[in-house]
């Protein structure tokens, strides 16, 4: 329950009679009575109490009855209630962890100074401001377990499933089964979703039993529909005006707000709010849903759940997989592990997660890569070539990869390994040739790390584009996906000057044609001069 629901209600209570005192009266028969005492005599009490959770009562209670009366203080009452807030809910931001402070224990506090209570609240208070310094360093409580900023980071795509999952039933429990659907395609849309993570499938198990609620309540208003219709007509028989008039004109605006808001909700979903008045738009949900339960049905969902935990392991190791050489193992053993699962996939699973692994074998050999490129600089160029072994990709043997995972990595790529060509020697005082990224750096933005591999941002499924971006429709080039270094075009070669070609004996072809122009010039001049004394 949300922090925004519990304070209308806390102060609801606070605010009543019955929440101020709470007496509980033991009976001989073992039966508990909660509630308030309202007046006591020698023989008997008055008192009003519980029938049930919602429902209160009051009788005369002779004392002869009852074996015991536990009469509560105020504030037992409220440090009873304020103890069900721990421990908190996951994901809180710093926010609602100050909310919870200033609102509810604060207060609790100031109105009951010294006492017993207080200095129990005192400690929540404690307990829950250590947890939102956590949260302000970046760390994240998810399912009851706190995650180091580190830890949260690798795993973002996964914690924001969560969230998405949690408000699916969150909306499920409060009976907005269209609502619920909605909160499911945002997580399970290809293009945007979280498909690869692992709160995907038991998304999927919890989805279908929403559906099969969803589609009882549909089948029971499609109905219901006809004699609702028929009520309606005939109570606007029995009016006159202008009570018909009005009545005319409430149920013209009520269908005209359902109509609006059936409108915006068809364009960006399957899933709109029901209206019991219009049948062919509860037949067009209903078919809506059992569409969704065929779909659904036909997902493995163990082996989705054996994937997505392999590709978990992938975000994991991928964060730190270029500077630690046992990073860059688990990261090769959780490849291997998620593709052999994923072969027995459905067909539409299977290509999701062939370009998911894929682009993870492509990271692979980047971390690879950035791994080595310490040891290539420090080696001479005769050790660098010496190195043996096997590799995943980039074809160099990596500290600490067992071989048996490279190779297997190399024919999943789709051909043996490439031999890694070795580093050029450079010229003194020349520059170097940009090469892969020394560990712990990341590519600039809208440049390319070596081999074109692209680079990913932690905790981005690769395969799939970043939440947000759409992907292009089949058949259409796809765009550059932010988190991903693009390989920069090839550079146009620029045209240089040519250079004077040298003539033999040493005088260049430029001095040869200057020493003809200038002798035909003094032809030229000679031949005027001499047809001037002629005349």
């Amino acid at each position: 329950m949300k922090l925004s629901r519990l304070r209308p209600a806390f102060f609801a209570l606070v605010c009543s009679a019955g929440f101020l005192h709470a007496d509980i009266v033991t009976l001989k028969d073992g039966k508990r009575l909660e509630g308030n005492i309202l007046s006591e005599t020698p023989t008997a009490i008055r008192m009003r109490y519980k029938l049930t959770p919602k429902i209160w009562d009051e009788k005369d209670i002779q004392r002869t009855e009852i074996t015991e009366i536990l009469k509560q203080k105020p504030e037992e009452v409220e440090l009873i209630e304020l103890k069900k807030l721990l421990p908190t809910q996951d994901l809180m931001t710093a926010e609602k962890y100050e909310q919870l402070i200033q609102d509810r224990l604060r207060p609790f506090v100031n109105r009951y100074p010294g006492t017993k209570e207080a200095a129990e609240v005192e400690k929540l208070v404690a307990e829950v401001q250590e947890e939102k310094e956590k949260v302000v360093a970046g760390g994240v409580k998810l399912e009851g377990r706190w995650l180091s900023p580190e830890e949260a980071k690798a795993e973002s795509y996964n914690i924001k499933a969560y969230a998405l999952r949690a408000a699916i039933m969150e909306k499920a429990e409060a009976k907005d089964f269209s609502g619920a659907l909605k909160e499911f395609a945002k997580l399970s849309d290809p293009r945007s979703g979280f498909i690869a993570s692992v709160y995907f499938p038991k998304a999927v198990e919890e989805i279908l039993a929403i559906l099969t609620k969803y589609e009882a309540q549909i089948e029971q208003m499609i109905k219901d529909q006809p004699t609702l219709q028929k009520q309606r007509d005939e109570s606007i028989k029995k009016l006159i005006e202008p009570d018909v008039s009005r009545f005319k004109d409430a149920v013209s605006r009520e269908k005209e707000a359902w109509k609006t808001t059936y409108e915006a909700e068809r364009k960006t979903s399957a899933w709109f709010t029901p209206y019991k008045y219009d049948l062919p738009s509860l037949k067009a949900l209903s078919k809506n849903i059992v569409t969704e339960k065929a779909r659904l049905k036909e997902i493995d969902i163990a082996t989705i759940t054996k994937v997505n935990e392999a590709i978990a392991r992938l975000m994991r190791a991928d964060l730190k997989a270029g500077q630690d050489a046992e990073e860059l193992k688990k990261m090769g053993e959780a490849i291997l592990e998620g593709e052999t699962a994923a072969a027995t996939a459905d067909p539409a699973s299977k290509q999701f997660y062939q370009s998911v692994f894929q682009a993870y074998r492509q990271r692979y050999a980047y971390a690879q890569q950035q791994l080595a490129t310490p040891t290539a600089q420090s080696q001479t160029q005769s050790a660098t070539g010496a190195a043996g072994g096997s590799s995943a990709i980039a074809g160099s043997a990596t500290p600490g990869m067992d071989d048996k995972v490279a190779a297997a990595l190399a024919a999943a790529a789709g051909g043996p390994p490439a031999t890694a060509p070795a580093p050029a020697a450079v010229a003194p005082g020349t520059a170097a040739p940009a090469m892969v990224p020394a560990p712990g750096t990341v590519p600039a933005p809208g440049t390319a790390p070596a081999v074109g591999i692209p680079t990913q941002q932690p905790g981005v499924a690769p395969g799939m584009p970043a939440p947000g971006v759409a992907a292009p429709p089949a058949g259409y080039p796809a765009q550059p996906q932010p988190g991903y270094a693009q390989p920069a075009p090839p550079a146009a070669p620029m045209a240089s000057p040519a250079a004077p070609v040298e003539a033999e004996g040493g005088i260049s072809t430029n001095t040869l044609l200057l020493i003809g122009v200038g002798v035909l010039v003094i032809v030229l001049v000679a031949a005027m001069s001499g047809g001037k004394k002629k005349k």
